[in-house]
């Protein structure tokens, strides 16, 4: 995301729009019958993409929403929560079992329902808080840097929590 903008609402928007991409790319693949392999490393890609994109709004846009609305973080967390717990179902099939492409189904209908969350909850909380968002965005694309550099150790976390 080199090219991210610097609003931080905006950039979280393309990362969505990324995510629904890599989803439609899935859903060929499967509508082709196209080899498992190939299936699997689209939704890896889109697992990375997820996983990322979850870890930057935990670090720095939900702490931000929190103070901003004094309102307790139930709902974003539960949401979070069972993105998380979908992902960890998917990374633990393995794509020749019948459950795979139920599994990377339902995430993308969870994380589609998490955006429509965003959009009606976070984003307007976000622009109304005061909040530098230019400097926002910024420690944005920094992170997401950060994040993309060791995203094979992110994978591993994904692992070690679904384990627990």
């Amino acid at each position: 995301m080199s090219d991210a903008p610097h609003d931080p609402i905006e950039q979280m928007e393309q990362e969505h729009e990324q995510m629904r991409l890599l989803y439609a790319q899935w859903r060929a693949l499967c509508a082709e019958q196209a080899p498992a392999a190939q299936r699997q490393a689209v939704a890896e890609q889109l697992c990375t993409q997820l996983t990322i994109h979850a870890r930057l709004e935990e670090e720095l846009l939900d702490p931000l929403a929190r103070e901003a609305s004094g309102l307790p973080p139930r709902a974003a967390d539960e949401a979070r929560d069972q993105v998380r717990d979908l992902l960890c179902r998917l990374v633990q099939t393995r794509p020749q079992d019948p459950l795979y492409e139920a599994r990377v189904e339902r995430l993308c209908e969870a994380i589609e329902a998490h955006i429509v969350s965003q959009r009606e909850h976070l984003f307007p909380v976000l622009r109304r808080c005061g909040a530098d968002l230019a400097l926002l965005g910024y420690r944005l694309r920094e992170r997401r840097r950060e994040l993309e550099a060791v995203a094979e150790a992110l994978r591993e976390e994904v692992l070690v929590s679904a384990m627990a």
